[in-house]
């Protein structure tokens, strides 16, 4: 009898060969009545997606009327010119699939997930819901009831105060700066005619992109679309962007949202970032995934592994077509707030200062490199990817050298970016928890101002600074 090989389970055994990445192929055109259509097939499974993109995001909303886009959204399924919001639920359940309509800040949307079989029937359905819908008066009444019943449930969640102080601070006097979902009042004043004027005026197929991935010719899905949508639609051009310029902040300021009692804090600290096209993104997301965008990241070792302060810290630059922000985020204990945020200040202070070691940056490039092709598994993964690339106008190329263009960030452009785009000196700092208990700790850092979770101020006061 042959002797076993014997196996060496002192190391662990070398990775296989790396293969070029290429994203999948996929076609563009424009329909006569202006949609633009994008069709990628990927193969292996008998899925479609079907989603449809339009400039009706929630930067577009005036000033007085926040939660516009994101009820509009919400109403576009809940009634046709054809069909009741119960008997448009029906088909797409009949059909197998799910459908989905929201906002985000850039665009609002509407989405299907079907088998392939049923695509000519789902690119049927997504027609009528964009093309005629009705807002039904009752439908009105009762999605702007719900939404007024979630923000107030959404004051008891320390994180939504958290997000929404934030937000509030760091996008001073500009739309970013307004709730996404709107506040109780400006939910309660939108009518009906407001609702479907912010449709007709943000709806049209001028400025809309039709996306479909799956398992299809794109040829063939190419005609269907026009079949479908043909050449008719929402009348009117695009809007034009407006320009998002938050007023800058001063210093570093302490915002409490006080919730007597807590146990635990909600810790957000940070400050305006950049557009998804600005052209230092890929190295900047290289900068925060070392930071904090990573279980083995800089903020998460010192505050999880070092001091014990929380269970996980994180830190993200947020892609919109305006200046998403910075933030850092955690839920520390309460006695280690302050502490916290100023561990956080020192990192952010650090990666400005000194180049990393070039093995942290060989082990962040390679935790991205690896991680990547996790996110286009699926059908709405590269359905996610090729609405980026819409969105932003992005070239066609752009995910075929994305990993190229990582692995040749350098040590050097990394401390470039922290210091061009990181700054500890002006950051707004919110703390959701028992004031009483999280004032005295941020003694010294700056000046402290004290909110109640329903957004008014308690208290505006400069401590004494160090």
């Amino acid at each position: 009898m042959a002797e076993r090989p014997r196996v060496d389970r002192s190391a662990a055994p070398p990775p296989g060969e790396a293969h070029p990445f290429r994203f999948p192929h996929f076609l563009r055109t424009r329909l006569p009545n202006g949609l633009a259509v994008v069709a990628a097939r990927l193969a292996g499974l008998p899925l479609v997606s079907l989603e449809l993109i339009a400039p009706a995001g929630a930067q577009y909303e005036p000033a007085e009327s926040a939660g516009t886009a994101t009820l509009t959204a919400g109403l576009l399924d809940e009634g046709t010119a054809r069909r009741s919001a119960l008997e448009i639920a029906a088909t797409a359940e009949r059909l197998g699939g799910y459908l989905t309509t929201g906002a985000d800040w850039d665009v609002g949307y509407l989405s299907t997930g079907l088998l392939a079989s049923h695509r000519r029937e789902g690119l049927a359905l997504l027609a009528e819901i964009a093309i005629t819908p009705t807002f039904p008066d009752n439908e009105v009444e009762r999605l702007r009831g719900l939404r007024i019943s979630e923000i107030v449930r959404r004051r008891q969640d320390p994180a939504t105060l958290a997000d929404d102080r934030f937000q509030r601070e760091v996008y001073r006097g500009s739309v970013y700066a307004q709730p996404l979902y709107g506040t109780e009042e400006s939910i309660a004043r939108l009518q009906r005619a407001s609702l479907m004027s912010f449709y007709q005026g943000h709806y049209g197929f001028a400025g809309a992109t039709l996306i479909a991935v799956g398992e299809f010719d794109p040829e063939d899905l190419l005609g269907e679309a026009e079949a479908a949508f043909g050449t008719a639609g929402p009348p009117g051009p695009a809007p034009a962007r407006p320009e998002i310029r938050p007023i800058p902040l001063e210093g570093l300021r302490i915002h409490l949202v006080d919730r007597p009692g807590a146990a635990q804090t909600e810790l957000r600290l940070g400050h305006v970032g950049i557009p998804r096209t600005h052209p230092d993104y890929l190295p900047l997301l290289v900068l925060n995934t070392l930071l904090g965008g990573k279980f083995t990241s800089r903020i998460n070792l010192n505050l999880r592994e070092r001091h014990g302060y929380t269970y996980g810290a994180s830190s993200r630059f947020s892609s919109r077509q305006g200046p998403g922000p910075f933030a850092v985020q955690a839920a520390v204990e309460t006695a280690a707030a302050a502490a916290a945020a100023r561990e956080i200040l020192h990192e952010m202070r650090r990666v400005r200062e000194a180049l990393v070691e070039p093995e942290e940056l060989a082990e962040t490039v390679g935790y991205i490199v690896g991680v990547f092709p996790y996110s286009l598994q699926t059908v709405g993964d590269v359905t996610r990817r090729l609405e980026t690339m819409s969105v932003f106008g992005l070239p066609d190329d752009y995910y075929d050298h994305y990993l190229e263009r990582v692995a040749a960030v350098t040590r050097e452009d990394l401390r470039e970016m922290a210091r061009r785009h990181l700054d500890p000196e002006r950051v707004a700092v919110v703390a959701v928890g028992p004031a009483e208990i999280l004032e005295p700790q941020f003694e010294g850092m700056g000046p402290v101002t004290v909110w109640s979770p329903e957004g008014e101020p308690r208290a505006a006061q400069p401590l004494r600074a160090t």
